[in-house]
């Protein structure tokens, strides 16, 4: 760690060296600078090298810049946690921004958690470029609780301003499986929320559009490529009883949804599943889903 970096800001990036510089300058605009940008170029064949090195030698804060075999988004996310300086770990995606005050926010809040064992990190808003709350408002005031208690209890949606400690980030890397370069973010936030609470705050720290060839918009494509982890990912949360039954068995439909995308490894997917028997009266329902999206998803991403 670096005690002059308090936050380590992670891009992982693929041939998208026209939208950096934008990213870049909001960060240039932060009223402080207590950070660092670590980019993980994920096998781009564009100018990224090129735009990178330019931004590197202009910048005012420090600048790791990294290139790897094309992985996907989470293995790049695993690197850019092995590069970090800093004690704070915030994700930022290549074609988002961060409002000029966002760090200096995120400095503060995360001074009421860091000597807090139990608490993972912070969460703030997410807005859109026109400043709207990405899907409903948060909390009223500052709350510490589990993310669960957060989506399922308080009924919060929409994508959320994620910062962990960096060290507890170490601890629950993003699973890899072969052959495999999409992974929801979702597996590892779920594994940390199961034994540890965050700070949920009400204010905007990052700014996006969803573009049309982003991760975002092209969801159910990469889930029904990459089967294997989204697989993982629904079989942990129906286990996780504090969702309550309907929201597990609406993670048993999307496990059955998507299960038949692998038919290589069904037996290991069954295994999954260990004691939780009421999964197997929703095959029929995940199985509609699954025809559906054969007949409505284009075979090509």
């Amino acid at each position: 760690m670096d005690s002059t970096i308090l936050i380590s800001i992670c891009t992982a990036t693929y041939n998208r060296s026209e939208l950096l510089p934008i990213l870049y300058r909001s960060l240039e605009a932060q009223i402080i600078t207590n950070f660092e940008w670590i980019v993980i170029d994920d096998g781009s064949t564009d100018t990224t090298d090129q735009v990178l090195n330019e931004l590197i030698q202009n910048a005012s804060f420090p600048i790791q810049y990294y290139k790897q075999e094309n992985q996907g988004k989470h293995i790049a996310i695993n690197t850019g946690v092995s590069k970090a300086k800093g004690e704070f770990f915030f994700i930022v995606d290549s074609d988002d921004r961060l409002p000029s005050d966002a760090i200096a926010i995120l400095s503060k809040k995360v001074q009421h958690i860091k000597d807090h064992t139990e608490i993972a990190g912070v969460v703030g808003l997410k807005c859109y470029f026109n400043k709207q709350v990405v899907g409903s408002s948060s909390l009223e005031r500052d709350t510490i609780c589990d993310i669960f208690d957060y989506r399922y209890t308080h009924k919060v949606k929409g994508d959320r301003a994620e910062v962990f400690k960096t060290s507890i980030l170490k601890q629950y890397p993003f699973p890899k499986f072969a052959e495999e370069k999409f992974l929801p973010e979702s597996i590892v936030w779920n594994r940390i929320g199961q034994h540890y609470q965050m700070l949920f705050f009400n204010e905007n720290v990052y700014e996006c559009e969803y573009l049309a060839d982003g991760l975002s918009a092209r969801s159910i494509l990469l889930r029904r490529k990459y089967p294997k982890g989204v697989i993982h990912l629904y079989a942990e949360l129906g286990a996780i009883i504090k969702i309550g039954l309907v929201n597990r068995c609406k993670a048993y439909i999307n496990f059955w949804r998507f299960f038949f995308c692998d038919k290589s490894s069904m037996f290991h997917h069954i295994q999954l599943l260990k004691k939780q028997y009421v999964s197997f009266l929703w095959i029929p329902v995940g199985m509609l889903f699954y025809l559906k999206d054969c007949l409505t998803q284009k075979k090509d991403i």
